[in-house]
């Protein structure tokens, strides 16, 4: 489920942690004056260059896992 749906104007699912933060970041932005669009993105419909961002990301799913740390 993409987080947009997860979002909409049927309802949303609050145990969802990223539509947690995506309703948290999206009203501290919007009370502080920002507008905010919300793009719904197809994703697998012949967008250039999707089809092998697809196939990287399913070859990807094989390789091993590694553990890298970072700081921001």
């Amino acid at each position: 489920m993409s987080s947009l749906e997860a979002i909409g104007l049927s309802g949303f699912k609050l145990e969802i942690d990223i539509v947690q933060n995506i309703i948290k970041d999206y009203t501290h932005l919007a009370n502080s004056g920002k507008i905010i669009i919300l793009c719904c993105i197809p994703s697998h419909v012949n967008i250039h260059g999707n089809d092998r961002a697809d196939t990287a990301a399913k070859s990807a799913l094989s390789l091993p896992i590694t553990n890298i740390a970072f700081s921001m």
